[in-house]
């Protein structure tokens, strides 16, 4: 929840103020305490009043120009022209001509003028430099500055500002509180958020707004008794005394992160009567039932709703929920249902397919898919899903599953039968639309197994996250939100149960679960939410039987998508991680660490990213035929933020025999690119103190040539996926970074299906690893987990990739990755993405002219 907190006193008062500091620090006329008094026969002659604008520019010295600066400032802030004044007392100051208490008193005055505008945007800018990092400023003008960031989002920066200037302060203002509350909210601290608005409460008791703050944050940190207490209070003053005040509650508790509390709240005071029965309070209990995953009580709340009228938003919802629950009849019935009331709804019609495919009406299915495959967006999945069909081994594999399913649920022979022949619902004459699922046979668009997994833990591929799917709360250009924050872990491993879950273990988490006895991972339901473009999918299909390798490292007849979405060797699953679509440009920044078992933390940096895609580009694919370029990538590293510490330019190409990668570095210190014979392999990382190696980026990038590569095949894996709670802003480094290994707690995995490649040193070359094991993710071409074997065959280190698809560009990548060295238990870990802005996709303006080393050189070198 995004509080929008004020971050000044009255504008009035403080201009009341700064005009009377300024006007008491004006030279005081003698001629007022003068005792003689004269009556003059004729007054004398007024002389006009000079203009401090002329005699500013006619004055000759600092002294006289600050001095007039000051004047015309309070001139300003008394006609309310804050940021007028603002402007000519900073102009005064940096004159620097005055007595040291002068110039403090007017640097004072300026940040009370900068409060007053109301502008976070120019308190910022006025204050940061003089407080940002001097923790001996005053209170007021750190509690200025935090509420200015806390009122940008800026949280981080935010808190240590505003917890100073709490601390520093005996009876701190009111609002400092609230802008402390909406950063401990907005970095999830929801402990100290629930400490803070108790404060708040004993300041102002009266604030409506704080109780109710109260309950849901009491409620969130786990403490109902709290909440039931502020809850009860609350209603005693009057602030939960109508059905208005029940439900907004509700909706504040729902929003908090709680909706579970928040429905069972909402329906017990409509048991009661305090809250009314009607269409709008069934509607919001649907809605809180369904963040809150509880699908029994959400599907009756719905259908309570659908009893009062239609609502096609809700029958979609109800056929999902129907899906998730495997009641695919039902399903069924909602989406048609849909598709009558909204024919050309694209997305339902898919959806209204699988589920007919899944009770084995194979007809029915068919006549769906033939619906949306007159969508040019979703023709391709639906041709793959009718070939499918239409190939004779669907209807007895569908037939096969419906039968296990009902049997595992204990039906009768007759409800079995039921189950197996389905019950058909009319498509409705002239129905006509596309669809966004998958099949659930066969394969998807990229080559990954389309159905479920035997036992169901992996559920049939759905589509992935599409933008008509994006989740409540995501707005463009802004971090990801967490599709799944409300999933509960379905199972916990550690190395007293690690036996159990060991068919679904690689040898890496194997390790740590026995080198650490607290080391555990939190196991999530299967979430397959990786898309691509619908342009990937296409050029995937037309790149079977064009697509080649010569050799292991120059790839020919491909364009634009996965070159093998059926490989038949190890290098060619690896080229499908290399080349896969990441966006058509991005710029990123993120920080680094290595962390020693003691919790010590070296070579702390912030890594800058550009890059510009060649051969995986919507707007402009290159021909790698004709043009051996697959990328361009710039990146820098620094200690501060924006620094350009060590840079390093590369071209990758797509024929390695003929032409590899181009490198060029600019040490530090240096104003100029040097060019190096390319580098990869097992050279050292920048800032990794040798714990990663080069080859190790991106899980592996570079030259295949010194490995023999073996595709094993498939199997089921425990692997870190969906990782969103590692970008999203709700965990901060110091909350992540611990010794030995990372907090497990906001760690997510899940079990999915993974191509098993095999990487062992050629005869002839030399690497610091022996043998490589490479687990990719089937619906990404991700690489997920690498284990990596010294000489000795023992397992050295161990690279661990949080998988996140990034729906905004419907593409996927690691972040954070941890490589673990088990020989010192230190781990290296990059890609931290949770405390920098998010990453920039489709770079404006960028260009290949770009990353000419002359171009980098005059835009980076110092």
């Amino acid at each position: 929840m995004r509080l929008r907190l004020p971050v000044t006193t009255t504008v009035p008062r403080i201009a009341l103020l700064v005009l009377t500091g300024i006007a008491a620090l004006m030279p005081v006329h003698a001629q007022q305490y003068r005792s003689e008094v004269r009556v003059l026969d004729t007054p004398p002659e007024q002389k006009p009043k000079a203009d401090p604008e002329k005699l500013l520019r006619e004055a000759g010295s600092a002294y006289e120009r600050a001095m007039l600066l000051r004047e015309l400032a309070g001139s300003a802030a008394g006609r309310g022209e804050y940021d007028r004044a603002a402007e000519l007392l900073g102009r005064a100051i940096g004159e620097n001509a005055l007595s040291g208490p002068a110039q403090r008193a007017m640097e004072e005055q300026l940040s009370q003028l900068l409060v007053a505008s109301g502008d976070p945007d120019a308190i910022i800018r006025g204050l940061e430099s003089e407080v940002r990092g001097n923790a001996g400023a005053p209170a007021a003008q750190q509690a200025a500055l935090g509420s200015a960031y806390a009122a940008k989002e800026r949280y981080r920066d935010a808190l240590p500002l505003l917890q100073r200037a709490v601390a520093r302060s005996p009876e701190p203002q009111e609002s400092w509180l609230r802008a402390l509350l909406a950063t401990q909210i907005g970095l999830g601290r929801t402990g100290d958020a629930a400490a803070t608005v108790d404060r708040l409460l004993v300041r102002n008791p009266r604030e409506a707004d704080y109780w109710h703050q109260a309950v849901a944050l009491h409620l969130k940190a786990g403490s109902e008794r709290d909440a039931q207490a502020a809850l009860e209070v609350a209603a005693r003053l009057g602030y939960v005394s109508d059905a208005g005040q029940r439900q907004q509650l509700a909706a504040l508790v729902a929003r908090i992160g709680a909706p579970y509390y928040a429905a069972t709240q909402l329906e017990d005071w409509m048991e009661r009567g305090a809250v009314p029965r009607n269409r709008g309070t069934l509607r919001a209990l649907a809605n809180y039932w369904i963040a809150a995953r509880e699908d029994g009580q959400a599907v009756d709340a719905i259908d309570r709703v659908l009893a009062t009228g239609s609502d096609i938003e809700l029958l979609r919802q109800l056929g999902q929920l129907h899906m998730d629950r495997e009641d695919y009849g039902e399903a069924a019935r909602a989406f048609a249902r849909v598709t009558e009331a909204r024919p050309g709804d694209a997305a339902t019609w898919m959806s209204l397919a699988v589920a007919r495919y899944q009770v084995a009406d194979i007809e029915g299915a068919l006549a769906a898919f033939r619906k949306a495959a007159a969508s040019d967006g979703q023709a391709a999945l639906a041709a793959d899903w009718i070939e499918y069909l239409e190939s004779g081994r669907a209807r007895e594999q569908a037939m096969a599953a419906a039968s296990r399913r009902a049997r595992q649920r204990g039906d009768t022979e007759d409800e079995i039968a039921r189950a197996v022949l389905g019950e058909p619902v009319s498509l409705g004459e002239g129905a006509s639309g596309s669809g966004s699922a998958g099949t659930p046979g066969g394969l998807t668009p990229v080559g990954a197994d389309a159905g479920p997994s035997a036992d169901g833990v992996i559920p049939a591929w759905q589509g992935g996250i599409t933008p008509e799917h994006w989740p409540e709360g995501y707005a463009e250009s802004e971090r990801l939100v967490d599709p799944f924050a409300t999933d509960k872990p379905v199972a916990t491993v550690t190395a007293d149960n690690m036996a159990e879950h060991a068919e679904y273990l690689s040898d890496g988490h194997k390790a740590l679960l026995r080198r650490y006895p607290d080391y555990r991972m939190k196991v999530y339901p299967t979430r397959r939410s990786v898309s691509y473009p619908e342009r990937i999918y296409r050029a995937t299909r037309d790149n079977e039987g064009s697509a080649r390798l010569v050799g292991s490292d120059t790839l020919e007849g491909a364009s634009l998508g996965f070159p093998f979405r059926r490989p038949e060797s190890g290098v060619e699953a690896m080229w499908n991680h290399r080349v896969r679509y990441r966006g058509d440009s991005v710029m990123a920044r993120t920080q680094q660490a290595v962390v020693y078992p003691d919790g010590r933390r070296t070579d702390e940096l912030f890594q800058t990213e550009r890059v510009y895609f060649r051969y995986a580009n919507l707007d402009d694919p290159v021909d790698i035929d004709n043009q051996n370029i697959l990328l361009y990538y710039l990146s820098w590293f620094s200690r501060d933020r924006y620094g350009v510490d060590f840079a390093a330019l590369v071209h990758e190409t797509a024929d390695g025999a003929d032409k590899g990668r181009a490198v060029w570095v600019m040490p530090p210190r240096a104003n100029r690119l040097f060019r190096i014979p390319p580098v990869g392999y097992d050279q050292p990382f920048p800032g990794s103190s040798a714990v990663y190696f080069v080859d190790m980026v991106d899980m592996y990038n570079g030259a295949f040539d010194r490995y023999n590569w073996k595709l094993v095949g498939k199997r089921q894996l425990l692997v870190p996926y969906n990782g969103y709670r590692l970008v999203d802003g709700s965990v901060g480094l110091d909350d992540l970074l611990q010794g030995r290994f990372p907090n497990p707690e906001p760690m997510r995995y899940e079990r999915h299906r993974v191509w098993v490649v095999e990487a062992t040193e050629r005869a002839g070359t030399s690497h610091s690893f022996g043998k490589r094991v490479f687990y990719i993710d089937e619906d990404s071409w991700n690489v997920v987990l690498v284990e990596n074997y010294d000489h000795d065959g023992e397992l050295w280190r161990f690279q661990e990739g949080h998988l996140v698809p990034q729906y905004n560009v419907q593409a996927a990548n690691a972040m954070p990755v941890v490589t673990y060295d088990l020989r010192d238990g230190r781990y290296f870990i990059n890609r931290m993405a949770m405390e920098t802005e998010p990453a920039e996709f489709g770079v404006p303006g960028i260009r290949a002219s770009d990353y000419l080393p002359s171009a980098v050189k005059s835009r980076y070198a110092r």
